[in-house]
């Protein structure tokens, strides 16, 4: 059964239910009537008998229909019957009272009334016409008991009430189609706002942007799965939690937006685990100052801010790229010459030792530019799904395996089956450098090149991760800012291209490579997509 059939008999029922109880009571009124004031009312003055068994007969008709109707919810009873009952009581107690003339006439108004009202088309003319009828027969009856003759004046008030009860059933028909088409059009537009809401609550679920919408009490109405996401919820936002208890520092943000709404946010951390993020604000009415209902958007202030790097050094990567090309040349030409001049037989000592220092530098160049040109003509990424421990465990093998010095890698893995969505080649490319600076740093400070690598799932959000953790020193914090930066470096040897590389490579197979604060030591993670939801 369709939701739109259910409500029609939702309120047929209901209609039936105050048309039983009316009849119930007007039964009882009649009957009540007949026996308490038969002198002073003429009601069932031409035949009391008759008006007293169709009375009392009606009062059980209608205490049946309202037990009925009652008790029976799951269905519903011939309507056309109870009209029909409705009609025969009725006519019968107007022939006991007397005929026509009498005022229980009008009763019938009613009965046609509720027949074309719940029922419809010729039904509740049929109804009409068998009332117009069982007057007419009244009507007619009466005359040939008193023996008056078939006059035209015979009937005239029976065809006035005839005509009456049909003008109260096209009445009734039109009040009560156009009802029912309010309803219909009531209940359609109710279907599409539901309609609305859900494509609402699903494009606010699937956005990337984090929606909060609280009230004015500061207490969670609304959030989608972006905003549980970037706030390290992980069992998500409950309507009703209040702002201060979701984060102070958005507490605090909320409150300096409504103190001057011009102010800009201040990115926060809300969990050591998530990532930067900002907050912006804006009332639900703009128009209105007073509006209680505001809407929070989250965004990532770490995607925010690279978006904007990005745009700067687009232009900068291509005058860079251009740059070392037009280097690359005469960088040979040097190259090649120094190994000539090396080859003479009448260099000294001192000369050699400046020839070392020119092949020094230039294979460094050679190295920028390299770096330079790889970053101009990135290559596509191809994710394949890996099975990140089992491939952690074939990159260690391979590492010291391959490894110059003696080296130690220890391993933690929490899960012996990780999936991930990785390209290989640009994986093993970016856990390679990672360890490589890891291994440089830890010697001067444990003595004995030293890194581990550690996998798991996040609490907050329950996605993959990798940490790189070395024993060196660390990074400075007034470092973390630039830390990956292109050409940014704090070594002298060193092109400052190696994290900018390993991120923009995370980035493309829409991961993400984060600094970690708090460790002993270095700590990189790379925390990956969920491996079912990479786009």
């Amino acid at each position: 059964m369709s939701q739109d059939s259910t409500r029609n008999q939702g309120a047929d029922w209901r209609l039936l239910q105050v048309y039983g109880y009316y009849r119930l009571f007007l039964a009882a009124l009649l009957l009540g009537l007949y026996a308490f004031k038969p002198d002073a009312i003429a009601i069932g003055a031409f035949s009391p008998t008759l008006f007293l068994i169709t009375a009392i007969g009606y009062v059980a008709a209608s205490i049946s229909t309202v037990i009925f109707l009652r008790w029976q919810r799951s269905q519903i009873p011939s309507q056309s019957l109870m009209l029909l009952v409705d009609v025969v009581a009725l006519t019968l107690m107007v022939h006991a009272s007397g005929g026509i003339n009498t005022q229980l006439t009008l009763l019938f108004m009613v009965t046609i009334a509720a027949g074309n009202i719940l029922l419809s088309g010729r039904m509740g003319t049929f109804i009409a016409a068998t009332a117009t009828i069982a007057i007419l027969y009244e009507q007619f009856y009466y005359i040939l008991v008193k023996n008056e003759g078939l006059t035209p004046d015979a009937f005239a008030q029976s065809s006035i009430l005839g005509i009456s009860f049909f003008g109260v059933a096209l009445f009734s028909q039109l009040i009560a189609h156009r009802t029912r088409q309010g309803e219909a059009l009531a209940e359609q537009r109710a279907s599409d706002i539901q309609a609305l809401q859900r494509l609402n609550d699903q494009i606010i679920r699937r956005m990337r942007t984090g929606i909060i919408v609280i009230n004015r009490q500061r207490h969670v109405l609304l959030s989608n799965d972006a905003a549980n996401e970037l706030l390290g919820s992980a069992e998500g936002l409950q309507a009703g939690t209040a702002l201060v208890d979701i984060s102070i520092d958005l507490e605090a943000n909320f409150q300096a937006w409504r103190r001057n709404p011009l102010l800009r946010p201040v990115p926060f951390r809300n969990t050591h685990e998530s990532t930067e993020i900002s907050a912006r604000f804006a009332r639900l009415n703009p128009e209105d100052p007073n509006s209680g209902i505001v809407l929070i958007f989250i965004e990532d202030a770490t995607q925010i801010t690279q978006r904007v790097q990005q745009l700067k050094l687009a232009s900068l990567g291509r005058l860079t790229a251009s740059i070392a090309h037009e280097i690359r040349n005469p960088l040979g030409a040097i190259s090649h010459a120094s190994q000539l001049l090396a080859e003479s037989e009448h260099i000294t000592g001192g000369d050699k030792r400046l020839l070392e220092i020119i092949e020094q530098h230039c294979r460094r160049m050679n190295g920028i530019v390299e770096n330079v040109l790889s970053v101009s003509r990135r290559q596509p990424s191809y994710p394949e799904l890996l099975n990140l421990s089992e491939w952690i465990v074939r990159f260690r093998a391979e590492y010291l395996e391959i490894s110059a010095t003696p080296v130690r890698i220890a391993l933690e893995l929490t899960d012996k089956k990780m999936d991930v969505r990785f390209d290989p080649q640009q994986l093993h490319q970016v856990v390679s450098n990672l360890v490589m600076n890891g291994l440089r740093y830890s010697t001067p400070q444990s003595g004995f090149p030293h890194i581990r690598l550690v996998s798991g799932h996040q609490d907050s959000n329950q996605l993959p991760y990798l940490d790189i953790i070395d024993d060196g020193p660390g990074i400075p914090a007034s470092l973390l800012e630039h830390l990956f930066e292109p050409f940014y470096t704090t070594e002298a040897t060193g092109t400052g291209l190696g994290l900018y590389l390993s991120r923009e490579i995370c980035e493309a197979n829409q991961a993400r490579l984060d600094y970690i604060t708090g460790k002993s030591g270095a700590c990189f993670r790379i925390i990956f997509a969920h491996p079912d939801r990479l786009s």
